[in-house]
């Protein structure tokens, strides 16, 4: 029995990020309660996003980066992210540059992400080293709330509209209604 209360307990926030990002179910996935967490426990493999051709941005010319915030665990962090990179693809992959800066630090870790809106994922392709990009190709994740540094709910939240994505330029409202635009070179 108190196997059993410590294990819903252990649930109880895992369910709370999952129902917390959508209640529409993408395609490909079982609607079996609504949660993400009951398929991490199946073992059930997330459907891949099919992908198009795409094309990383130039590093050198990111120069338009707007500062936003993520969620509170992330404070130790400033995150930002180039409006002049953000890109919806044929494939409804919004795709863009981001950096994050420890604060108290001069390190500036820049990479080239991809969120997909129809299965709540996102996807590392690249992080800058000088000024060119890296591959790294990493497969797709769950976006989670409350993730170390999960800065990706923060962006899906901006380019997502009930599963799919919003024009870049809708995006660029958004992300720079609140703050002014801070211009890197």
């Amino acid at each position: 029995m108190q196997r059993l209360l410590l294990i819903t307990l252990l649930a109880l926030p895992c369910l709370a990020s999952a129902s917390e990002y959508s209640n529409t179910t993408p395609p490909g996935i079982e609607r079996d309660g609504g949660t993400t967490f009951s398929r991490l426990l199946k073992d059930t493999p997330l459907p891949t996003p099919e992908e198009k051709e795409f094309n990383k941005p130039d590093p050198k010319k990111l120069e338009k980066w707007q500062e936003f915030s993520a969620n509170y665990d992330s404070r130790m962090n400033k995150f930002e992210i180039a409006l002049d990179g953000i890109v919806v693809g044929q494939d409804d992959i919004v795709r863009y540059a981001v950096a994050v800066t420890s604060k108290g630090s001069k390190v500036r870790n820049v990479s080239f992400e991809g969120i997909d809106c129809k299965t709540r994922q996102y996807r590392s392709y690249a992080y800058l080293s000088g000024d060119q990009w890296q591959n790294l190709n990493r497969p797709w994740e769950l976006i989670f709330k409350d993730k170390r540094n999960g800065y990706q709910y923060k962006l899906a939240k901006e380019f997502c509209w009930g599963g799919s994505p919003s024009s870049a330029e809708k995006i660029i409202d958004s992300m720079t209604s609140n703050e002014p635009l801070k211009i890197v070179r």
